[in-house]
């Protein structure tokens, strides 16, 4: 197919570093103006828009669609995420730490627990509240043998509609919010309310720490036409559906939150499957937001 041709360009501008190296299978990946340019112009060849109908049917069982996924995978899809406390630090525990006092982080979309409940075994002063809008994630979630609900407070919300579950305001607030892979699931006219909701739990001075699918990742350039919602949001084959964000996006979202931008940045990365001689090339943006002391 010509979009697949079109792809293979693309791989082929990045010069497929990773393959030059026996014994690499992940590299840092350089995006220039002509490779960008070229993946945005097989974006735009992209014309064909969900209907209407088909779109108010996604949004209105967006929920049903993630609890059928979670449904299908149980907690055999996602690994878990050991790595938070060092692209995160002030996830981590403090070094020489003498204080008691509980810290609490809010994760939004948190799925079967695999960003929760590694933080809470290395953390003996974190407690977390963690909300998904799939019910079955919950309850796969709590069935867990990590899973400690003394510590651990996880309960469907979705966070669009519903008011966040009443710890938090018994807690004070949360020092920390984590949304990794979350806010893309959202319909766009709806991330700028659900990035506000999560800042209100914020205690001044918290942060929040985010992930999430960027510009030109290679999973958005293989949709194929009669997928795309709207520009660079799509629905998947599960009726599950994702946005793939510009660092400016984010920081105007959070911004207009009254956060402040402490990290911004897009992470670019090539994988090689030595196998079959394959290179995948992955787009990420890993931010962190901060609430002001004044707010």
């Amino acid at each position: 197919m010509e979009m697949n041709k079109k792809i293979e360009e693309v791989v082929a501008k990045a010069g497929v570093a990773i393959l030059q190296d026996d014994d690499a299978l992940i590299v840092d990946d350089e995006w220039t103006p002509e490779r960008e340019a070229l993946a945005q112009e097989l974006l735009s060849q992209d014309k064909k828009v969900v209907p209407p109908f088909w779109q108010e049917k996604y949004e209105r069982e967006a929920a049903k669609s993630w609890d059928l996924f979670y449904k299908r995978n149980t907690t055999n899809f996602y690994k878990d995420r050991h790595y938070l406390h060092l692209v995160f630090p002030g996830l981590a525990p403090k070094e020489n730490e003498t204080s008691t006092e509980p810290e609490w982080l809010l994760e939004v979309g948190c799925g079967v627990g695999n960003a929760a409940l590694p933080l809470l075994e290395i953390n003996p002063r974190l407690n977390v509240v963690a909300i998904d809008f799939a019910p079955k994630a919950v309850d796969l979630f709590k069935e867990q043998p990590l899973f400690d609900p003394a510590r651990c407070h996880v309960s469907v919300c979705d966070i669009t509609k519903d008011a966040l579950p009443s710890v938090i305001d018994e807690a004070g607030g949360v020092n920390f919010a984590l949304f990794m892979f979350c806010l893309s699931a959202l319909r766009p006219d709806k991330m700028r309310d659900a990035v506000a909701k999560i800042a209100s739990a914020v205690r001044p001075g918290g942060k929040i720490f985010f992930r999430d699918y960027g510009r030109y990742d290679q999973a958005q350039l293989r949709f194929k036409p009669g997928h795309k919602l709207a520009d660079n949001f799509y629905v998947r084959q599960d009726n599950t559906r994702a946005y793939y964000f510009t660092t400016d996006e984010v920081k105007e979202l959070f911004e207009a939150a009254g956060l402040v931008e402490r990290e911004n940045e897009y992470i670019r990365r090539q994988y090689a499957n030595r196998s079959q001689n394959v290179v995948r090339f992955r787009v990420w943006i890993h931010a962190v937001f901060e609430k002001p002391m004044a707010a």
